[in-house]
């Protein structure tokens, strides 16, 4: 969703007391959807803080309102990159239908249990114009529509008698008309069921010949998978991420799929699939016990692939946002042995798939269907 309304917040640590820096900010109730929250880590040196080894906590107090907390969810907060220290919150329309000045405190644990209380800001919530406004619209038109009421109802009467005067007319017009469409029905019907005929039995034929072909290819496949050098192998299969469970990362919520490799072997993953507007990855590679992702430990991006060495278990755990299409021309994925990105080749299920696609749509279209 676009953000056009950023509040900036700085929050740098120190022993003198963190404070966060460009507070003040005034939001407004309609502004749903596009107002957020936009927070930059520093450590007490002034370098980024890594927030892939920490988990950020926001509790938000409603001064206007006796001091009610509001507690934002810490999967709430996506952080934008993790080694340049910068998350945003995305303010709920929940939050914007209060009205007041609101104070935030930041605050952080971290993986190796340690934890910081990072300071605190404050905004503002107002409640827009428009809310007031759209309930005197409203009168103003069921007020207009009443004076209207009279006249709309006197032309009705005159237009039900021309109306009731055509009915009559065009009765007399559809009689003449039923005895001409059933004889053309009839001659049309028959030429369909001879055509009909026709195309089944050329269907069967090709069928027939389609199957064929697909069976050559199944084998040539085989072959190949029993003959390539291993270091070429790509490990990642588009058909067996169609066809995965419904399973995704648990703390980030990105779909995924476990693949099963050997234990303690290097692997890498390369793709050209681009990252988001900010910089933010679209496909992760991870151990297969993780229960997160991020663009700084687990991103991988055109020319920056990511290798690990797996865990005694072999498994891998592959995830990639929802809204990228894995089966697109242009996109390719590549999960091989070894520290470096070998150049792609497509998984051994995936080969009818991408080179025999054409000519099986081709055949289909022929056939009076589509893919």
């Amino acid at each position: 969703m676009p953000i056009r309304k950023k509040g900036n917040i700085d929050i740098r640590t120190s022993a003198k007391g963190a404070q966060a820096t460009q507070t003040g900010y005034t939001f407004y109730s309609y502004d749903k959807n596009s107002a957020a929250l936009y927070f930059q880590f520093r450590g007490q040196d002034g370098q980024p803080t890594d927030l892939g080894k920490a988990t950020i906590h926001l509790v938000m107090i409603l001064n206007d309102d006796g001091g009610k907390e509001f507690i934002p969810k810490s999967d709430e907060i996506e952080v934008i990159s993790a080694i340049r220290g910068t998350a945003k919150y995305v303010l709920p329309e929940m939050l914007l239908s209060y009205s007041g000045e609101v104070t935030g405190y930041v605050y952080m644990d971290f993986d190796d249990g340690s934890q910081s209380d990072d300071g605190q800001f404050t905004f503002r919530i107002k409640q827009s114009m428009i809310t007031h406004v759209l309930p005197k619209v409203g009168d103003k038109y069921v007020q207009d529509f009443e004076d209207v009421k009279e006249r709309v109802e006197q032309a009705g009467d005159s237009a039900t008698k021309d109306i009731e005067k055509s009915k009559d007319n065009a009765e007399s017009q559809i009689g003449d008309y039923v005895g001409e469409v059933e004889k053309d029905y009839k001659e049309w019907k028959e030429k369909q069921e001879d055509k009909q005929s026709k195309f089944e039995a050329d269907t069967d034929e090709r069928v027939n010949n389609i199957t064929e072909r697909v069976g050559e290819a199944e084998n040539k496949a085989s072959d190949l998978e029993s003959n390539l050098d291993v270091a070429q192998k790509n490990y990642f299969s588009i058909r067996d991420w169609q066809k995965r469970p419904d399973f995704t990362v648990p703390t980030s919520g990105i779909p995924a799929i476990k693949i099963k490799l050997t234990g303690n072997e290097e692997y890498t993953l390369s793709s050209n699939i681009e990252p988001r507007t900010n910089d933010s990855a679209n496909i992760f590679l991870t151990y297969g016990n993780k229960t997160t992702v991020n663009s700084g430990a687990n991103g991988v991006y055109p020319g920056t692939p990511k290798t690990l060495t797996t865990q005694s278990d072999g498994y891998v755990m592959v995830a990639i946002r929802d809204d990228i299409d894995v089966t697109d021309n242009d996109v390719w994925i590549m999960l091989n042995k070894g520290g470096y990105d070998a150049k792609w080749t497509p998984h051994t299920n995936d080969i009818v798939t991408i080179q025999q696609y054409n000519k099986l749509e081709q055949a289909v279209i022929e056939l009076g269907g589509s893919i």
